[in-house]
């Protein structure tokens, strides 16, 4: 009996090696697919956003201007130019991570013509994830992704 329970008392190592091996590679799949979920949500958000803007600008409203910061018409509530328009639909998104939202228009505003609306957004990761690859790569990661969406409508 004492021999039994010494052959299969190395097992409990075993086990620690095996979780000490496997731990770090499902955290950090964990958080990889974390932090792309709400990646891919702001790109949506942005995206929905520019289409909203678009939308706006083509039945002839105002541009307005942007301001960084989440003030001038970027600050959330102001849906009566397409800047406004843009910002008051990132539904949930920081106004004051906003780096641009700009309203042109390629050929005129005359019917026939087109708007092109444009915002950025600059993410940033919510998980330890971006040091963790800073760490094994020697910080090439950056600390915020830039996302951007660009619409591009006819005006009636």
């Amino acid at each position: 009996m004492e021999k039994l329970r010494r052959a299969h008392g190395g097992e409990h190592a075993q086990s620690l090696v095996e979780i000490a091996i496997v731990l770090p590679i499902f955290v950090f799949l964990v958080f990889g697919i974390i932090d792309f979920g709400m990646g891919l949500r702001t790109y949506i958000s942005v995206a929905q956003a520019t289409r909203e803007g678009a939308r706006l600008g083509v039945v002839g409203n105002a541009a307005g201007t942007f301001t960084t910061g989440g003030s001038g018409d970027c600050n959330g509530t102001t849906t009566t130019t397409v800047v406004g328009k843009v910002c008051a639909t990132l539904n949930g998104l920081d106004l004051t991570k906003v780096t641009s939202v700009s309203v042109a228009y390629p050929n005129g505003n005359s019917s026939g013509n087109s708007v092109r609306v444009t915002a950025t957004y600059s993410y940033q990761y919510i998980t330890p994830i971006q040091r963790l690859v800073g760490f094994f790569s020697g910080g090439t990661l950056g600390g915020a992704i830039p996302i951007s969406s660009t619409t591009d409508m006819r005006i009636e």
